[in-house]
């Protein structure tokens, strides 16, 4: 079984921790290949592409200026303790176990604009990098283009026949996967809150749920759907009804 979840905007790589050994982003070339193009665009650029201030234009401007392919230890963190985003305080993976830590290395993995795909002891640098932003370089319209093959293969040659792959990730994210070439049978995932009678989709909680999600799998060593199903953490309980083959609905 592989987990995936959309990386974070929010990061911080002065969070370290001593249950995995640092590792290279498998797509390392590709992203230094990115980054040597987005070194040269303007904050101007960079605030219009991303719709942010020209505040967070600058400060992305000079991490695109300081970023490397091989960074020091106080320049990156693991992926899996670098993103702090909702996802991630779900997570909440300076808490895990090394057990549990050594269950998301083998079976997690991140999405990002930038790096493409991430194990959780991958070196990472602060970035920001949607993959969803209309981002053209070299011949590429977007990310989409220039990621989806080399992320659907790697996929693919890391699960063994018969996995599944439990998708966490934003839609945003999970296009970047090419389903039709894919080899695995995929399990999408809907969290509801029940507010006034009815069934409410809630962005925060849907993020913080796909976290929960990725730490529930990892503390109970979760190798089936069944066990995946029976996640109850802050209140969700699987809906059966709703549920079907290929998609998981909880609510709570």
């Amino acid at each position: 079984m592989k987990i995936i979840t959309s990386p974070a905007k929010l990061m911080n790589v002065e969070n370290s921790t001593d249950l995995l050994r640092s590792t290279t982003p498998k797509f390392i070339e590709e992203a230094a290949f990115i980054q040597s193009y987005l070194k040269h665009k303007s904050p101007k650029y960079l605030s219009e592409l991303m719709e942010i201030s020209p505040k967070l234009a600058d400060e992305n401007w000079e991490r695109n200026q300081k970023w490397k392919a091989k960074p020091t230890a106080k320049e990156s963190a693991p992926a899996l303790f670098a993103f702090t985003g909702e996802v991630y305080r779900g997570l909440d993976a300076k808490t895990l176990d090394k057990n549990a830590v050594d269950y998301l290395q083998k079976n997690y993995r991140m999405l990002s604009g930038l790096y493409g795909l991430l194990k959780p002891s991958d070196k990472v640098m602060l970035y920001r990098l949607e993959m969803g932003r209309h981002f053209e370089f070299d011949q590429y319209k977007n990310l989409y283009e220039f990621w989806r093959e080399k992320i659907t293969e790697q996929l693919n040659s890391e699960m063994k026949k018969g996995e599944i792959l439990l998708h966490l990730a934003s839609n945003e994210y999970g296009k970047v996967i090419d389903r039709k070439k894919l080899n695995h049978k995929i399990i999408d995932f809907d969290f509801y809150e029940l507010k006034d009678g009815k069934l409410k989709t809630i962005v925060v909680y849907t993020k913080h749920a796909r976290g929960l999600m990725v730490r529930f799998c990892a503390e109970t060593n979760a190798k089936t759907l069944d066990d995946v199903k029976a996640f109850n953490y802050e209140g969700y309980l699987i809906d059966e009804e709703k549920s079907t083959d290929t998609k998981l609905v909880f609510t709570r």
